[in-house]
């Protein structure tokens, strides 16, 4: 607690402020994993904590649908081992003791597995945050209670589309519109903590963005995720739907406009962007600094913050933002599959290590893929020459699966480089 303390009072953050930021669980967690990233890694911009302060855990490959976009290719029937509960058990404990602070249930389908309850409520017993992202499909009354019994707090729909035939479309499944705005309905029932709506952005639904937006926020959604296509799993096959640079732009403008609109306000349903960490170069730009996103999903202006602490948290996150901005992949986040292998994030399928069977702050602390990634000063091109280099710095992951080099620059960045002044 000593040197957490100290971290603040280099952020001249006051005693009292301190105090009750230290009393909240999530945020004590997180910061003692940034100390112990500094005492793995020494001081680095960006710094790498301790542990993933996230992990997404593909807890099943099945799925009840067959969306074209899917980066994990999932079915019906799994294409891989799986972890028996006693084994996910064991990766579930790892996770814990190595200080992951937030575990989110993803798939496939997380409600396929009988034992995703069991899960739940053994990573709250190892005080993990737990949140679960599923297609809403299968979000009855009766799933969605015993989801908030076991324990999941933040909840995550793909909603994408204002309308059932551009959401069915993607979701390649006639009635999915239907049966996902009953489940956004029936967790906003629930009052979780927070209710997330996703919409995955392409050439056929980017016109029906503000609807969107819309039709989220009226069905009780506190926050928006617009994310993009990933070329990975069938989301090769969809890249020819990907909408472009000025499309793009355009679609980021609208949801910005949306998050600066909650922020001044102080009401409404905050907007974000996933794979597009450009989103933060926008909203710093547009703000001239003022406001703007960390890390792809970090403000500090989220409803939970503001309710406990004011602005403090936001002034916080702008004093951070070099420190923990950009693509979080190796450095607050890593993705797991189902079979229990960590990897640097969600769609690369590169296998880092198993969780059943090695420690996750060994492999984090010393593969040597995690520790290139992590060395952002050493990144190439267009992402190297920018002037938002640390504040954006660029999906990790596209530049891998683009130029074969995870410090290549970001083909999906529809601005270029912005270039510093002589």
């Amino acid at each position: 607690m000593p040197l957490i303390r100290l971290l603040f009072f280099g952020l001249r953050v006051d005693d009292d402020t301190v105090k009750r930021l230290l009393g909240d669980a999530l945020i004590r967690k997180c910061m003692l994993s940034v100390v112990r990233g500094i005492a793995n890694f020494g001081v680095s911009y960006p710094q790498p904590t301790g542990a993933p302060i996230t992990v997404v855990w593909n807890f099943t490959n099945r799925c009840n649908l067959n969306c074209l976009h899917c980066h994990q290719d999932s079915s019906p029937t799994s294409s891989c081992p799986e972890l028996t509960a006693s084994q996910a058990f064991k990766a579930i404990d790892n996770m814990g003791d190595a200080g992951v602070a937030i575990l989110t249930f993803s798939g496939g389908e997380p409600l396929l597995r009988r034992d995703l309850y069991d899960a739940v409520e053994r990573a709250n017993a190892d005080d993990m945050l737990c949140t679960i992202a599923s297609n809403g499909t299968l979000m009855t009354r009766e799933v969605v209670k015993k989801l908030a019994e076991a324990g999941i707090r933040r909840v995550e729909i793909g909603l994408d589309g204002a309308t059932a035939h551009t959401h069915d479309f993607l979701r390649n499944r006639i009635g999915a519109f239907e049966a996902a705005i009953k489940g956004i309905r029936n967790c906003a029932a629930m009052d979780f903590d927070e209710l997330a709506v996703t919409m995955t952005l392409h050439s056929k639904n980017i016109d029906e963005l503000e609807e969107t937006m819309s039709l989220a926020e009226k069905l009780g959604a506190t926050r928006f995720y617009l994310n993009r296509l990933i070329p990975a799993g069938r989301g090769v096959e969809a890249c020819y739907l990907d909408v472009s640079p000025r499309e793009k732009i355009k679609a980021l403008e609208a949801v910005y406009g949306k998050f600066y609109k909650s922020v001044r306000e102080g009401l409404g349903m905050q907007c974000f962007a996933r794979g597009m960490t450009y989103y933060a170069r926008l909203g710093y730009e547009r703000s001239r600094g003022s406001i703007f996103t960390v890390s792809e999903a970090l403000s500090g202006y989220e409803k939970m913050f503001q309710d406990k602490f004011g602005l403090e948290v936001s002034k916080i996150v702008r004093k951070l933002a070099t420190g923990f901005s950009g693509c979080s992949a190796g450095l607050t986040y890593a993705g797991l599959t189902a079979s229990g292998d960590l990897l640097p994030c969600v769609p690369a399928p590169i296998k880092l290590g198993n969780l059943v069977e090695e420690s996750l702050e060994e492999i984090w602390v010393h593969n040597e893929l995690l520790n290139y990634i992590r060395n952002r000063k050493e990144l190439k091109g267009a992402c190297k020459t920018c002037t938002y280099s640390a504040l954006c710095g660029g999906c990790r992951y596209t530049a891998y699966v683009t130029h074969g080099d995870w410090l290549a620059p970001d083909a999906s960045c529809p601005f270029g480089p912005k270039i510093p002044k002589a």
